[in-house]
């Protein structure tokens, strides 16, 4: 190596070192200002109501105000755009499910890659879901519906894409035909079951419970692998002798390119939070069932899901156009 070249690698190492410590000083000190959590649903619905108490929580435990910013629209999609499309530097966070990342995508041409336009941080809580009709309907059982659904076209409401799974496999399975009702928000999709404007609604049990101890809405079948807690004797689609069940994974994510050591302390606080006793309160008062995965669990267990949802999607002729 002749002079020149030497001095200059040799200048290129301090430059290096000093970025690198600015990148680490800048990791120690976040955050600095408080975090925004993007949401890509309504207010009042489970997922709202959910991210608002780990927020909490979760403010304590990194030392910050977390500011929880509903964007609801466009299937669940638009909360991860605008995530998506954020400055990668810790202060805006999102709530990320099945729905935005392993439906959608392939219901609707949507502004982000959803493997590639973010950085998987935890998963912290899975949905129950459950069908339910209201006090009103004819409708007294899981049969009932199925025969309905076989004399004409069934209506339900329902917030997110990843709902469909059981429906439409129940469809296939029984020969009923139902249609799929979409809302942006979970208290309307319920309140259109109530109302008698749809025959039935198929959403979490946080925003099903309150309606059915009202007397208005009565559930039929738990959607999920296993029955409610609060409703033991209601039984799954599956134990009804239908493989048709929903899952409702949900967890956090930043935009990609994100410090790895603040994901790192991110990841940590979600951890610390969900074993706090008083958020493991709050998700048993909303019907949330806590859980923990770190970002690269939480991210295969989506790409596991993904094949079968896409699957029900086709056999619906309801993959978007090439």
């Amino acid at each position: 190596m002749n002079r020149r070249k030497y001095l200059k690698a040799a200048a290129a190492v301090p430059a290096a070192a000093v970025l690198a410590q600015t990148g680490l000083a800048r990791a120690s000190g976040w955050p600095e200002r408080e975090i925004t959590l993007i949401n890509g649903f309504a207010p009042g619905g489970a997922t709202d109501l959910t991210s608002r108490a780990i927020a909490e929580v979760l403010g304590r435990k990194l030392g910050a105000t977390i500011i929880v910013k509903n964007v609801p629209g466009g299937a669940g999609t638009l909360g991860p755009a605008q995530l998506a499309a954020a400055k990668p530097d810790g202060y805006t966070i999102g709530l990320i499910g099945s729905s935005s990342i392993v439906a959608s995508p392939h219901l609707m041409n949507v502004p982000y890659r959803p493997w590639e336009s973010f950085e998987l941080i935890a998963q912290v809580a899975e949905f129950r879901y459950g069908l339910g009709v209201g006090a009103d309907s004819p409708v007294r059982t899981l049969e009932d519906f199925i025969a309905l659904g076989r004399s004409r076209q069934v209506t339900f409401a329902s917030t997110s894409p990843t709902n469909l799974t059981s429906m439409y496999r129940l469809g296939k399975l029984t020969g009923a035909n139902f249609r799929w009702i979409v809302f942006k928000g979970e208290v309307d999709s319920v309140a259109q079951a109530v109302g008698g404007h749809v025959d039935a609604c198929l959403q979490s049990a946080t925003g099903m419970i309150p309606q059915i101890e009202a007397g208005k809405l009565r559930l039929i079948a738990s959607a999920s692998d296993d029955r409610w807690t609060e409703y033991p004797d209601v039984k799954t689609i599956r134990e009804h002798g239908f493989d048709a069940a929903t899952r409702g994974p949900l967890g956090y994510a930043v935009p990609a390119g994100t410090d790895p050591a603040i994901r790192a302390r991110l990841q940590d606080a979600i951890e610390a939070s969900l074993a706090d006793p008083e958020l493991q309160q709050q998700f048993r008062n909303l019907g949330v069932v806590g859980k923990y995965r770190s970002g690269a669990d939480f991210q295969a267990l989506l790409k596991s899901m993904e094949p079968d949802i896409h699957e029900v999607l086709k056999e619906n002729n309801l993959l978007k156009k090439s």
